[in-house]
């Protein structure tokens, strides 16, 4: 009988190369339990940055936005007929109250005034030739020398040139005042927008011309459309500490107005500081809103008119719980955290939340002030999974 492995249709003859895969394998599973560098070892837990939440005194705040105004605004106008002679002034600068600033031409309306001043003479004159008339037509008929009619005739003479009189130094006090009106001056201080007209135009005709502008920002307005909701928390607040019916609106004591802080644009901090000075009397049906002007002082004019700023109106300060806004996430059910347990095991912790302040955000429910929060590594964290946990304090010192 042959001896060896069976041919057929179904059988192989196994190959070099399969015998020598069979004996690998044979290897490898023989050698897991031993000290083989090639065994599988399992990748230690993600590291992740924690921190505490931070317990300090915050102050809450009303957030609105608004465009500076001016606090005065004057149009420089002709109010005369003529040619622009002079400009006394540089654009942009800034202007006095009664500083000369147009000149138009003052010969034509000089003129008129030297006329009226000779009919003014003329019509004194004649008022006391009419006087001294009367006076003799009073002697004559207390004499019985002139009639009743002749006396009422002088005295008529006499009221006719009075009226006279008084009409011309009316015309002489209106050319006097047209004299006047050439020369154009500042009626208040601030500073002037460059010179519409130039010198050598006619201005005045048919219309008062705009020669230029003043404007005045030291100081300047905010003025911003607060809320309803916001208007009635305010006005719970001060009735809560009895001062709403002993303030005026927008005062939160007697004679103190509520204070507020501006930020430009451009900024995270709100440098500088103004108060609220006007509150409209009523609520505007429309939007719903109040209309509330702040002032700020504004003397190194650091705000121009038209400037985008954001307010905010200080509330109330309270101590509170925070954590940084990164460190907080949201699906369908709401806001949550991830904090580390004592296991150092990923929990997901539903909280609530209220105002942003800087970078944090205020906790009101749902941590305790030794929760270990998940600041900086969350897409690493899956809840139930352990986790490395590592202080923020720590992690900063060793960077």
């Amino acid at each position: 009988m042959a001896t060896g492995l069976r041919t057929g249709p179904n059988h192989r003859r196994p190959t070099l190369g399969n015998l020598v895969l069979l004996g690998l394998a044979v290897h490898l599973t023989g050698g897991c339990s031993g000290d083989n560098p090639n065994a599988y070892v399992a990748p230690p837990p993600p590291e992740v940055i924690v921190a505490k939440p931070e317990l300090r005194a915050v102050t809450t705040y009303l957030h609105y936005t608004g465009v500076v105004e001016a606090s005065e605004t004057v149009e420089l106008r002709a109010r005369v007929q003529g040619f622009l002679e002079k400009v006394n002034f540089q654009p942009g600068q800034r202007v006095k109250t009664g500083d000369l600033l147009f000149v138009i031409d003052q010969r034509e309306y000089q003129a008129i005034v030297n006329q009226n001043k000779a009919k003014v003479d003329a019509a004194k004159a004649a008022f006391d030739l009419a006087v001294t008339t009367l006076e003799r037509a009073q002697e004559a008929f207390d004499r019985g020398g002139t009639s009743d009619l002749e006396l009422r005739e002088k005295k008529a003479e006499r009221d006719e040139a009075q009226a006279a009189h008084d009409l011309a130094n009316a015309n002489l006090a209106q050319a006097q005042l047209n004299l006047d009106f050439c020369e154009i001056r500042s009626p208040m201080e601030g500073r002037i927008t460059r010179n519409l007209v130039d010198v050598g135009n006619l201005v005045g005709k048919g219309e008062s011309t705009l020669l230029a502008q003043i404007v005045q920002t030291t100081p300047c307005y905010v003025p911003v459309d607060v809320s309803e909701s916001d208007v009635l928390a305010v006005r719970r607040e001060l009735e809560k500490a009895g001062k709403l019916s002993a303030n005026e609106p927008g005062q939160i004591g007697p004679g103190q107005w509520r204070p507020c802080e501006l930020a430009f644009t451009d900024q995270t901090e709100f440098k500088i500081s103004g108060r609220v000075d006007y509150v409209e009397p009523e609520i505007n049906k429309e939007t719903g809103t109040l209309r509330v002007r702040t002032r700020f002082e504004n003397q190194d004019e650091a705000l121009l008119a038209g400037y985008f700023t954001r307010l905010r109106f200080p509330q109330s300060t309270r101590e509170a719980m925070l954590v940084p806004e990164a460190a907080l996430m949201t699906d369908q059910q709401g806001r949550y955290a991830l904090i580390v347990n004592a296991k150092d095991e990923v929990e997901v912790r539903r909280v609530s939340i209220s105002a942003l302040d800087g970078t944090s955000r205020i906790v009101e429910e749902g941590l305790s002030a030794d929760d270990r929060v998940i600041v900086l590594g969350v897409l690493k964290a899956r809840p139930g999974a352990k986790v490395t946990p590592k202080v923020q304090e720590a992690a900063a010192a060793s960077n």
